[in-house]
């Protein structure tokens, strides 16, 4: 009874292991860089709500020809993992630009030289193609410097990543493969070490000797979201532009007459509704289950009346081919009459024609009847004879081919034809160019 029991619980333990796996591997689909599509490293939100990593975008807007506009929204130091150059530690004594020249510098523009004035041009409007919207998203004239980072998604990433590899060990992120396992973090670097390079990135005289070491981790982030214009901790939320503001852009012109909340107010509200849809969806399961059936089923008839279709249109194109050849063989038979009818009645005027030559037997007979002396006898033959030079003179007189070799008239217009072949379309008028415009209960058709 109890190796029953038992059995029992080790089979609900593994089914429950399998769901919680399958929840986590498509879980993953929504944790996916869809520039690099890697697990996303340092987010920044874009206008457009769609999540990219920081550094794909700094190289995507580097393709672009965008050169300066790349910047950190967070301010925070790099971290030697990021950039392997840095492996020196000469290389890390090097002090960054303080953050308020950088600020000073956006602000004024890039790229200025002598003889012109600053904020003579325009602010350059730097525009961001966005692989999930596929098109362009205007980043304004700050670039990513005016963008947030998405904390929340990237807490989500590393609760994730620490639910795949539970009890797997963090490493070392300067060492050479393979790397060993990290003793210490520093939030100064943004990296995790071991005790060697440690060491070596921290040595001994320098202002980083005096960084603080802590636990190793595997991300490393600030405290609070900040404001990327003013470097401040925001503490409302604009509606009307909805989007996070701090104190100081609360009294700037930007957001002046707009609704403006505290950010509990907007975190309780979206908190609530956000709770509510997914308590219906997951309230729900069979619904989607059954619509998920449905749409299936719908695929297999789409897939079964698409061949049909195709069956049903060659059958008639090719009958408008059988029709096409039919009349083509019609009217070159037409044309082939006429043309003999035309040779034959041209090789009879040549045949009269050439028995007016002189030696030929019209001409000759003429000539031996008109040596006759018998008066009676030379009426008699000559009449007849008359007739035939007669005609054959008035001939001669009034020249012209007995056919024309032009078939003008066997051309064909088949403009309206082409058109009508041009036109050719379904019933329904749904040829889904684009959105339809043709039957209402076409499923591409703009309501």
């Amino acid at each position: 009874m109890a190796e029953g029991e038992d059995m029992q619980t080790f089979t609900s333990i593994m089914d429950a292991l399998v769901r919680i796996s399958t929840s986590m591997k498509n879980m993953e689909k929504e944790l996916l860089c869809p520039v690099c599509q890697e697990m996303y490293k340092q987010p920044l939100v874009l206008p457009c709500t769609h999540n990219v990593c920081q550094a794909c975008a700094r190289e995507v807007l580097g393709q672009q020809g965008y050169i300066g506009h790349g910047g950190d929204p967070s301010s925070e130091p790099t971290s030697p993992a990021s950039t392997p150059s840095t492996r020196s530690p000469r290389l890390s004594r090097r002090t960054l630009p303080k953050p308020d020249r950088l600020d000073r510098l956006l602000k004024s523009g890039f790229g200025t030289y002598p003889g012109r004035k600053r904020g003579a041009l325009h602010p350059q409007t730097i525009l961001f193609p966005c692989p999930a919207c596929q098109g362009d998203v205007e980043l304004g004239e700050r670039g990513l410097s005016g963008l947030f980072r998405n904390l929340t998604l990237e807490r989500v990433v590393e609760r994730y990543r620490q639910s795949v590899s539970v009890g797997g060990a963090i490493l070392c992120q300067l060492c050479k493969p393979p790397p060993l396992e990290a003793t210490k973090g520093c939030t100064e670097c943004r990296a995790t070490f071991c005790n060697e390079c440690f060491k070596l990135f921290h040595p001994w005289g320098t202002q980083k000797a005096q960084h603080e070491p802590t636990l190793p981790t595997l991300s490393f982030r600030p405290k609070g979201l900040m404001c990327p214009d003013h470097k401040e901790e925001v503490t409302h939320y604009c509606k009307t532009c909805q989007r996070l503001v701090c104190q100081l852009c609360r009294v700037r012109r930007t957001h002046s007459g707009h609704k403006i909340t505290p950010v509990l107010s907007a975190y309780q509200a979206l908190k609530d509704k956000l709770t509510k849809s997914l308590a219906y969806i997951l309230g729900n399961q069979d619904t989607v289950q059954t619509q998920i059936c449905e749409l299936e089923e719908t695929i297999r008839h789409t897939e079964v009346s698409g061949q049909q279709a195709k069956e049903e249109v060659s059958q008639l194109v090719r009958g408008l081919g059988a029709v096409l050849e039919e009349k083509r063989a019609s009217l070159l038979q037409a044309i082939e009459e006429c043309q003999q009818e035309r040779l034959s009645r041209l090789s009879a005027q040549i045949h009269e024609h050439q028995s007016l030559l002189d030696g030929s037997g019209l001409v000759g007979y003429a000539q031996e009847v008109l040596k006759e002396t018998d008066q009676p006898c030379f009426v008699q033959a000559a009449k007849q004879l008359h007739n035939r030079i007669a005609r054959a003179t008035e001939a001669l007189q009034t020249f012209r081919p007995a056919a024309s070799s032009s078939f003008r008239h066997c051309q064909l217009d088949v403009g309206r034809e082409m058109k009508l072949l041009t036109e050719l379309s379904f019933l329904r008028g749904c040829g889904h160019r684009g959105l339809c415009s043709g039957a209402p209960q076409c499923p591409r058709r703009p309501s």
